[in-house]
């Protein structure tokens, strides 16, 4: 858990080293989830927070007869962070395909910002770039055509994927399925299908298995009109 959670908060944020010290003690229980299993529920209380070791999460809403996901999480993620002043769910956190947890304990988290101060200022930077993905996720269902919605999403997941290593020579593993992509753009299966045949057919994207290569990222960034800023690089990783 720490490898993943420590090279994330690096790159957005920089550590100190007696931050890492208190990071690398941080108490956890591991769990291992299948695809699809729930590790909280809508309605849900919560008295620990999930670190995500390796695989994928989706936060869900259930909205009339629509399953929507509102968000997606990779390695280092922390994706509910705010239960610790919010503790009841009011969305679904799901794996997708087998993944690796670390729960903490809120109790271990409030002593660990009582021993640290300065990583509360770290944890809430975590919160407020959260917030920012929502924004831009927003932004670009109410104003991206689905070829921009889509590519901007894979180009989003490879910078996330970058920042703790999971980037390889622009491939990484992607369990998701053609309509976990239309839930998250707001596309049917069948648009969204459409969508990625004319990223393959420009040579910007190969999907095989859970394996997807970005074969031209500089391209792919560039259709898409992609901006990393709002993911927030901190200058001491770059």
């Amino acid at each position: 858990m720490h490898q993943r959670l420590i090279a994330r908060l690096q790159a957005v944020s920089g550590l100190a080293q007696e931050e890492l010290a208190v990071l690398n003690a941080l108490p956890h229980t591991v769990r291992k989830l299948d695809d699809r299993e729930s590790i909280l529920k809508e309605g849900d209380g919560a008295f620990t927070c999930v670190v995500l070791i390796s695989g994928f999460l989706y936060r869900r809403k259930i909205v009339g007869d629509r399953s929507q996901i509102l968000s997606l999480h990779v390695p280092g993620d922390i994706p509910d962070l705010m239960t610790l002043y919010l503790p009841t769910m009011d969305h679904d956190l799901i794996s997708v395909g087998q993944s690796i947890v670390g729960t903490v304990p809120h109790a271990a988290l409030r002593a660990m910002f009582d021993k640290q101060p300065s990583l509360v200022h770290t944890f809430w930077r975590e919160t407020l770039i959260d917030a920012a993905i929502f924004r831009h996720w927003v932004g670009n269902l109410g104003a991206l055509d689905a070829l921009h919605r889509v590519a901007q999403l894979f180009c989003e997941l490879a910078v996330r994927l970058e920042f703790v290593g999971l980037l390889n020579r622009g491939s990484f593993a992607f369990p998701l399925t053609q309509a976990d992509i239309g839930s998250a753009c707001g596309l049917s299966t069948v648009h969204t299908n459409r969508t990625l045949q004319a990223l393959r057919r420009r040579g910007l994207l190969e999907w095989r298995g859970e394996m997807v290569t970005l074969p031209n990222r500089g391209e792919l960034e560039a259709l898409a009109d992609f901006n990393a800023d709002y993911l927030q690089r901190s200058s001491k990783s770059a």
